[in-house]
This record gives structure tokens, sequence and C-alpha cells, in this order.
């Protein structure tokens, strides 16, 4: 009798171990496919097609800037297309698409999540020009702060940006200009002094512009922008 309680006890202990093993086998599966599925989404970015990255008010025609001064100029750029904008100190390193202004003189927008536009009514990167050669001084770059179905934009990260730290546009002959931040501005997008964001500077400059504050279903928008302003550096 004792040897056949002693099997019976080994067959419960078995079966047991075998139960245990099947329910960590289903576990690690679900954890499995909770994962794939978080990584397959990618977050629940806001930002689409209608989303502009800029600003939706009609902007003024660009006019020629002030001329700049010995004190602030630099030798002539080299004239190539834009390739990349980088920023080290935040993550940024991105390619940059051309956009301009639509039939209703809107910024136009990047169609993607990870896109820069560099907009053509605005300064050359490393000239004293905008992209029809009028005297200019303020290169204006926007992107999305997120996107549908992606999560985290190209821009995402700007507003971790400090004074003093270094934006980089590099040219596709290699060659790179470089800015250092020298503010940060959260705007109403509804009430923003636009064409003084976008408008002509004395100095060479960039502008980055991303989307902040309150994202609204209703209108596919943002209610503030975020605005970036940096002067080249030797």
């Amino acid at each position: 009798m004792e040897d056949e309680e002693g099997v019976t006890a080994n067959r419960v202990s078995i079966a047991l171990i075998a139960v245990g093993s099947a329910l960590i086998v289903a576990a690690l599966t679900l954890m499995a496919l909770v994962a794939t599925d978080v990584i397959d989404n990618g977050g629940s970015g806001n930002s689409d097609l209608e989303t502009v990255t800029g600003f939706g008010e009609p902007i003024s025609p660009p006019t020629p800037g002030p001329s700049p001064t010995p004190s602030n100029r630099f030798p002539p750029g080299s004239g190539a297309p834009i390739a990349r904008l980088r920023i080290p100190s935040v993550d940024i390193d991105a390619p940059v698409v051309i956009r301009g202004l639509d039939s209703e003189r809107r910024m136009t927008t990047p169609d993607n999540a990870y896109d820069t536009a560099w907009y053509d009514f605005t300064a050359r990167p490393g000239s004293d020009t905008d992209g029809g050669g009028v005297p200019y001084g303020n290169a204006v770059f926007a992107g999305h702060v997120d996107w549908h179905d992606v999560g985290k934009a190209v821009f995402w990260n700007l507003k971790d940006l400090n004074e003093g730290d270094t934006i980089e546009v590099q040219m596709e002959d290699g060659s790179v200009y470089r800015y250092a931040v020298n503010s940060k501005i959260q705007y109403d997008a509804s009430t923003a002094p636009v064409d003084a964001i976008v408008g002509p500077t004395p100095e060479q400059m960039i502008t980055l512009i991303t989307c902040s504050g309150t994202f609204s279903n209703a209108t596919h928008q943002y209610d503030k922008r975020l605005v970036i302003r940096a002067l080249r550096v030797s």
C-alpha cells in the first residue's frame, strides 16, 4: 500500500508541475503578444496630414530684410541644397524637405513624422538671402511633435532645448552651418506674431517651429506653438 501511495503522490506532483509549466508558458506568450502590440502601435500621437506645424494664418509677402552689418556677416554659403537638420543635445538628426506657402499664403506641412521642412520664402542656411536671392536672415524650419500611430515625432524633444545648445544644418555638399539657441517661447497659435516670427532679421539665424499645448480632435490642431530661435556662430 505504501508503494502505491508513493506512486500516486509522484503522479500528483508531476501533474502539478505540468500545470504550473503550462501556466508559465501561457503567461510568457501573453506578455510577448502585449509587447508586440505596443511596438507595432508605437504610441498614440495626434498629428496627421491635417495638422499644421507652422501657422495657419496667412503670411504677408516676404520683403527684403535689413542688410547684415560687418559684425554679423559670414563668408558666402555654398549654395548647395539642404540635407539634414541635427541637434545633438536632444538626439535630433532628420532629413529636410522644402515647403512653402499654399494658395492662401499659409505654411504647408511635412507629410510624415520624420521630416523637417525648410520654407523657401525664408533665408537659405549659410546665406544672407532667401531661396530667391532676396536679402534676408532668418531660415525657418518646422516639424511635427507627434504623429498618429507613430507617437513621438521629429520635434518631440524640441521642448528640452536650452540656451546655448547647438543646432547644425548640413548641406548636400558636406558644408555644415552651426547656430546657438538664444530663445525658446511658446505662443498661442491664434495670436502669435507670425510675420515677426518668420520675417527677415539682420542676423543669420534659424527659427524652429512645432506644435505644443492641447490637441483638439475637432480641428485636428494644437492650440500652441513652440518657437526656438538660434543665432549663427563661427
